[in-house]
This record gives structure tokens, C-alpha cells and sequence, in this order.
């Protein structure tokens, strides 16, 4: 049982459970990023834990020793179903502030995106307004799509541009990734996914 009030270093998490994954939250944000590491903690939920130290950067963190790392602490944050880590969405660049680069379920993006396109946008001329990203497999690193999601009041989220990407798609392989994700999409649409 986790106790969500204690403070847990890395090396007793690592003893306590499997690590699943450890990373920063915010993609490229060297100064900011707070870390998280994902643990195994239950038979279908992964538990994460962020560390405590507001002062460490990444590159602080990347030039520890293995040892000065294990004391690195961390509190419990929340708990996420494991099936929502196994394909993600990696934002790369962006052109919203409520939308970061970092890596996100295709859940939770699709959310947003949908979101921010029902806002009135101000776009300079040539330019376009939306976000640069990429879905990997989770568990083997493998990248399935990459593409651009533009704003606009017409569009339907990044589920139903992926579905419109996907007919319009003539890369065999590619296609296979998109009905892949795509797939995967309806399968957590099945399931309860708690937040």
C-alpha cells in the first residue's frame, strides 16, 4: 500500500516495485522539468511518483552518480491505468501555452486540441497556429506517426484528424499505424480510465 503522504527515496521504490519508467515532465525544459518515475505498482495501474527537489534541473540529475541518484526523493503523485502509457503522444513543438511539449495519452491531447480549437486565434499571415508531434509505442520505443495538428474552429480533435489522415493515407505502413492507433483509441474508449 502506498503511503501517499511519505516521502520515498528512488532505491526504496525501486525496492518496493518494478520501474516502468523515468523521466522528466517537460519535454526540453532543462531548468524546469520536474522528474517522475513511473512504478509498477499494482497488476494493471502504474504509479507516479514526482520528485521533491524543486532546485533540481536535469542536468543536475544527469550528473549524479548511480548512488547520489538512488537518494533522490520523491512523493507519490497519481496513478494512471498502464494501458494508458502504451502508445502516447509526444508534443515536439508548440504554438499554444496550454498546450506544452511533453508526452501526453492520446487521451488526454485529443482533450486539449479539441479545445483549443473552438478559441478565437489571432494568426499572422504565413504562419500557422497548432502543435508538431509524434505516437510511439510505449513499450518498445518504436515510433508508429508523426504529423501536424493545425487549430481551427472546423476541426474535431486529434482522434478524428487521425481518422481523416487515415483514409488519406497511401503509405501501407503508415496506414497500418493509424488504424493501430486508432484501434488502440477505441479500446481505451472502452474501458474506465480514471484520472
Amino acid at each position: 500500500m502506498i503511503d501517499t503522504n511519505k516521502t520515498y527515496s528512488l532505491a526504496e521504490l525501486l525496492n518496493l516495485y518494478n520501474m516502468y519508467n523515468l523521466e522528466f515532465k517537460f519535454y526540453g525544459n532543462n531548468k524546469n522539468g520536474k522528474l517522475e518515475v513511473y512504478m509498477k505498482t499494482d497488476v494493471d495501474k502504474i504509479s507516479v511518483f514526482s520528485s521533491i527537489n524543486p532546485n533540481m534541473t536535469k542536468n543536475d540529475y544527469i550528473n549524479l552518480s548511480e548512488n547520489e541518484a538512488k537518494k533522490v526523493e520523491f512523493k507519490f503523485d497519481r496513478e494512471v491505468l498502464d494501458v494508458e502509457l502504451d502508445i502516447v503522444a509526444v508534443v515536439l513543438k508548440t504554438s499554444d501555452v496550454n498546450i506544452p511539449s511533453t508526452k501526453y495519452s492520446l487521451e488526454t491531447l485529443d482533450r486539449l486540441t479539441k479545445e483549443q480549437d473552438q478559441e478565437d486565434r489571432e494568426v499572422k499571415d504565413g504562419e500557422q497556429d497548432g502543435i508538431c508531434y509524434f505516437i510511439v509505442d510505449h513499450n518498445t520505443g518504436c515510433n508508429l506517426y508523426d504529423g501536424v495538428y493545425t487549430f481551427d474552429k472546423n476541426n474535431k480533435g486529434l482522434i478524428e484528424d487521425l481518422k481523416d489522415k487515415y483514409e488519406e493515407e497511401d503509405n501501407q505502413l503508415l496506414k497500418d499505424n493509424l488504424k493501430l492507433i486508432l484501434d488502440y483509441c477505441k479500446e481505451l474508449g472502452n474501458k474506465e480510465i480514471t484520472r
